[in-house]
């Protein structure tokens, strides 16, 4: 069993006997304050595992078709859509929610719960009598990476929000949002001052699998530069990463995002499951069949053939039989008509594309209940980013640039840059041909979604898919695609949070 997993159901049995999802609530925040725990190592580990257990929650790291989670946000991006219009983020989609919204106040629950968590570690294992020191820091570290990658998530959807970094009492706990930059500068400054205080990643033994190392904790920095136009902090810290000599890309694409290569060296972060307990992933469970998880048409069109032409200019493509002469990504993140799922031949599915990559498709029960890991962060999105920094940076080498693209491209044997889009690019092209990378290489890991926010171009794709795919896809009887409307980038706050909170007050465009 998996290191994470195994300490994570140890702790809750011992400690709790109850429910994850009331670990370390508010009763069991001042529980946990008191003489009976904070006293031995051994303490601290089950409450730092609390706060990998929370990153499980399917409003965060895991999700099923009745939740959120990043996962599921692909489905809110121009790379899919769900079956059922009334699954959470759908009313996003459409441009009909508001502050009552399913998604807003289960997401920001489970985001709190989990910074809640990490706070208790933060301030309580300092006060364990006779703690390693070097333990004691780790796992700060890792609590504060954590809380980071939590804050990130709730910075990109929600903007400005409170900013939380104690354990708070109950009537301490009605307090303001804080500004978008003020979260940002928090979370990087918190974790540049603790990246030396975890082990590189080949010093964490097999028996600790799935603790955040040194790795983890730059290429979370790496993330949230990039995802906040620090372009020069986002490249160099990316580069800190592929300085490491660690990590590399997994010799096969099409195994990668299964449970038998999950610990390749191209995974640098992930929230780790086990089917142990009934408590496996459920972003990666099925009920027999993948209907709800239809990817969008242009997803399905932007992966080139083989000669590394678009479908529109190549003559290597079969519109009777989309995945010959592909892109292997194509057929490792789709399923299309003559393709195969679960060893059977997919007929009568022309114009139809749907989700493979992470569906655990070798097993016949209907579940969601699945060992597979989420991939937060793996090394071909850190090639990736490093190439987008230093392109929006400026300044920078094009040879560089296009050979960290073509990295991600010699793994799936595909043409490199130069061969095919050429040489002296400027900026625009060499930026449009790592986006194009971007969205082949990680569909579905949960990226999509605010990869159009922050490049500001979400409200144009809404308006692409309204006039080239809406009707297309309704007139081959799937009238339950539905129209998108963009409204903005800012989710608004739960209203469920600004009842009991009298000092949280709404965004202006939501009041």
């Amino acid at each position: 069993m998996k290191y994470i997993k195994l300490y994570i159901t140890i702790a809750l049995l011992t400690i709790f006997s109850a429910c994850s999802d009331e670990f370390l609530d508010r009763k069991s925040l001042n529980d946990l304050s008191s003489d009976s725990f904070w006293t031995t190592e051994d303490d601290a580990k089950m409450a730092l595992m609390g706060c990998y257990s929370a990153l499980q929650d399917q409003w965060l790291f895991d999700s099923d078709p009745w939740t959120g989670g990043v996962m599921r946000l692909d489905y809110l991006s121009d790379n899919g859509y769900t079956a059922w219009q009334w699954m959470p983020g759908g009313d996003i989609a459409q441009g009909t929610h508001n502050s009552t919204s399913w998604i807003l106040g289960d997401t920001w629950r489970s985001a709190y719960r989990a910074i809640g968590r990490t706070n208790q570690v933060i301030a309580n294992v300092p006060t364990i009598p006779n703690i390693n020191p070097q333990a004691a820091n780790r796992m700060i570290a890792e609590a504060k990476v954590i809380r980071a990658t939590v804050y990130t998530l709730l910075a990109m959807t929600f903007h400005d929000v409170p900013l939380i970094t104690e354990p708070q009492s109950v009537q301490e706990a009605s307090v303001p949002k804080n500004t978008h930059d003020e979260i940002v500068n928090f979370i990087t400054s918190d974790v540049e001052a603790i990246v030396n205080d975890l082990p590189l990643p080949g010093e964490i033994p097999g028996t600790e699998y799935g603790r955040i190392s040194r790795g983890a904790a730059l290429a979370t920095l790496a993330r949230i530069y990039l995802y906040h136009n620090e372009y020069t902090k986002a490249a160099e810290a990316a580069k800190k990463v592929i300085d490491l000599g660690y990590y590399s890309l997994a010799a096969d694409y099409s195994t990668l995002f299964t449970t038998d290569h999950e610990q390749d060296k191209e995974v640098i972060f992930a929230v780790t499951f086990d089917r142990f307990l009934d408590d496996g992933s459920a972003f990666a469970g099925y009920w027999g069949m993948i209907d709800y998880q239809r990817a969008l048409p242009n997803l399905a069109e932007e992966f080139y053939t083989t000669d590394g032409l678009p479908i529109t200019e190549s003559a290597l493509y079969d519109p009777a039989d989309p995945s010959a002469n592909r892109d292997p990504r194509f057929r490792t993140t789709l399923v299309s008509n003559n393709d195969t799922w679960k060893g059977n031949a997919v007929t009568d599915q022309e114009g139809f594309y749907y989700q493979r990559k992470y569906t655990e498709e070798n097993n016949d029960e209907d579940h969601f209940d699945s060992p597979q890991d989420f991939y937060v962060i793996r090394y071909a999105d850190i090639l990736l980013m490093r190439a987008e920094a230093l392109v929006s940076a400026g300044g920078y080498s094009e040879s560089e640039v296009i050979g960290l693209v073509n990295q991600v491209r010699d793994r799936v044997d595909m043409p490199h840059v130069e061969d095919v889009e050429g040489t002296g690019l400027t900026a625009e092209a060499l930026l449009e041909v790592i986006k194009h990378e971007r969205r082949v290489e990680l569909a579905f890991e949960g990226l999509r979604y605010f990869d159009l926010v922050r490049w500001e171009e979400l409200g144009e794709r809404y308006e692409w898919y309204m006039a080239n795919e809406l009707t297309a896809i309704q007139a081959l009887g799937y009238p339950d695609a539905y129209p998108r409307q963009f409204i903005s980038y800012r989710w608004p706050l739960p209203q469920s949070e600004i009842n009991v909170n009298k000092n949280l007050i709404q965004h202006d465009e939501w009041r």
